[in-house]
């Protein structure tokens, strides 16, 4: 994140530093990574790349900040979604209505190519990558654990489904366009998504 100290000076800059960071984010999300190169974002934001390293210490400084701008606004939006009392199959195509939008598909792209990126150059992104499944996994599961009654184990495992399978019909969207399909998809997905019956044998 952008240096933050004490003095007006010091704020003066850490504002500035804000503000480029979310210029940066816009034009990311616009036009996607690129080749992670300082220079041509600065460029885009017509700035130099050293401006950049000034204000966020080195260049992976810089892509730092600016990953976990992302993902705080994809937290924020999960944040929303955490309503008392929703079963888990409202909840689930809540988050997909809100996540599938077309106005937040540009987040989601942008994670995917993220992902990619990652992937290939796991030490850069080590944060991104430790953050990614856990963050969510953990939320969901406290809500399924109350909402479906049962246990702290099955819950975790209900979420992980979840979250891939929203990830994957998102990338699916995304890739294909078909709206309705995946759509339909989830929602079929999400009925599935009741408290386990366990069979018990009669003694």
């Amino acid at each position: 994140m952008p240096r933050t100290k004490g003095s007006a000076t010091d704020r003066s800059t850490s504002e500035q530093a804000l503000q480029l960071l979310d210029a940066a984010t816009a034009h990311v999300l616009q036009n996607g990574l690129g080749d992670l190169s300082l220079r041509s974002v600065a460029d885009a934001l017509d700035t130099s790349h050293r401006m950049l390293i000034y204000y966020f210490g080195s260049a992976d400084g810089f892509w730092q900040a600016l990953l976990f701008r992302v993902r705080h606004a994809e937290q924020q939006a999960r944040e929303k979604l955490v309503v008392e009392g929703l079963d888990a199959e409202t909840a689930m195509v809540t988050a997909w209505d809100r996540y599938s939008a077309s106005n937040y598909l540009p987040i989601m792209q942008l994670l995917f190519e993220i992902y990619g990126r990652a992937i290939r150059d796991r030490e850069r992104f080590k944060g991104f990558l430790d953050d990614v499944i856990g963050s969510w996994t953990a939320v969901i599961a406290e809500r399924l654990q109350q909402v479906m009654k049962i246990d702290a184990d099955e819950a975790r495992l209900f979420a992980r489904v979840e979250v891939a399978t929203i990830r994957g019909l998102l990338l699916d969207l995304i890739t294909t366009g078909d709206r309705q399909g995946t759509t339909a998809a989830l929602k079929y997905f999400a009925s599935k998504m009741v408290s386990p019956v366990r069979s018990t044998k009669k003694k």
